[in-house]
């Protein structure tokens, strides 16, 4: 009986692909790429960090833990057996450090994480070497009805303050995962609102940080790190091995966007799209934005969860944002996105998000 409920599972999750990549056509999905730069191949040579993306819908509709909350603490401990893992099976600094950065954002950001766990997290040195440290969960921020967020310090290391935003969690049944889908809709940009209503008390960590914090984030926490990026630039590494990274982030406004380009002082940034991926196709992107793409077409979904570092191989493209941002596909899902947002917002959601 389980065997064929797990097996109905993968079959409607399986036609649930087909019909958004026939909805979404892939090369509406492709971004614009800078035609001059050459293309940087990362191959990642752990078999078993490998086999543990595969562990993402598998077998059924379930994530694994990749992209999903769990409350178990033991999944603590398998992502930070993993974190060793690319640390000790990973040679490649470049490789290492987006794989760490990319599993702290899709994986160990849907823990049930509390103050003074500790995370093992391999970090870049001055030097452009890795190197393993150790980080305390200083500050578990409640951003707004159970959407967590994380506020890290490092104790073992000379790493900076790290800030980990959690993604959208795709769940009708929790208090958090039903939070962050509202969050997702918000008619004045996703996640906007809610940054809005966090920004006091993130602020106030930030401001008593010894050293300027970096920033992690995926999906729904992507664009909340932009929102802190363009509003608290002045508490954000600007070092080189210090960089914020955001994967898989949908854009924000245009006036969002001329703002970070009037800025003397920039924080140091770094945002991972996937080909394939829609979300990131909404709003204006802004900063270093670096498409990645696999030797195979990803449907939507999967382009936007999924491990992609953990692939044998993988291309990094730097998108060409001025091209991009005014490119038709991505006018038309942004336009979407805002039409979509404001007729939900207009039919009930505006009477569930927060208000000061």
């Amino acid at each position: 009986m389980k065997n064929r409920e797990l097996s109905l599972s993968a079959q409607t999750f399986k036609y649930w692909e087909i019909f958004l990549s026939w909805l979404f056509k892939y090369p509406s999905r492709c971004y614009e790429l800078k035609q001059r730069m050459r293309s940087n191949v990362l191959e990642n040579p752990s078999e078993e960090f490998y086999q543990f993306a595969k562990s993402y819908r598998k077998r059924s509709a379930s994530k694994g833990i990749i992209c999903r909350v769990t409350s178990h603490y033991k999944d603590i401990e398998r992502v930070s057996a993993l974190l060793h893992l690319i640390y000790s099976t990973i040679p490649n600094p470049e490789l290492c450090e987006l794989a760490a950065c990319e599993v702290m954002a899709k994986v160990m950001a849907y823990r049930n994480l509390k103050e003074e766990h500790t995370i093992p997290f391999p970090i870049m040195g001055r030097d452009g070497c890795m190197q393993m440290s150790l980080y305390s969960v200083d500050r578990v921020f409640d951003l707004w009805s159970k959407v967590r967020a994380f506020g890290l310090v490092c104790v073992e290391g000379d790493g900076a303050p790290l800030l980990l935003y959690r993604g959208t969690d795709f769940s009708f049944l929790t208090e958090g995962g039903r939070a962050s889908i509202i969050s997702d809709l918000d008619p004045k940009g996703p996640g906007r609102t809610l940054f809005e209503q966090a920004e006091k008390p993130l602020k106030e960590w930030l401001g008593r940080q010894r050293k300027k914090t970096r920033v992690i984030g995926h999906s729904l926490g992507g664009v909340i790190l932009a929102y802190t990026l363009l509003h608290e630039s002045e508490f954000i590494s600007q070092e080189r091995h210090e960089t914020s990274f955001a994967f898989n982030f949908p854009g924000v406004r245009k006036d969002l966007v001329d703002k970070w380009d009037q800025k003397s002082e920039k924080p140091r940034f770094r945002g991972y799209i996937c080909r394939g991926d829609v979300i990131s196709k909404f709003g204006m992107l802004f900063g270093e934005i670096y498409e990645v793409s696999l030797k195979k077409p990803l449907s939507p979904v999967r382009a936007h969860e999924q491990l992609l570092f953990a692939e044998p191989h993988c291309t990094l493209r730097e998108v060409d944002l001025k091209e991009e941002n005014r490119s038709s596909s991505r006018q038309f899902y942004s336009r979407l996105q805002e039409q979509t947002s404001s007729m939900i917002y207009e039919f009930g959601l505006k009477f569930l998000f927060p208000r000061k």
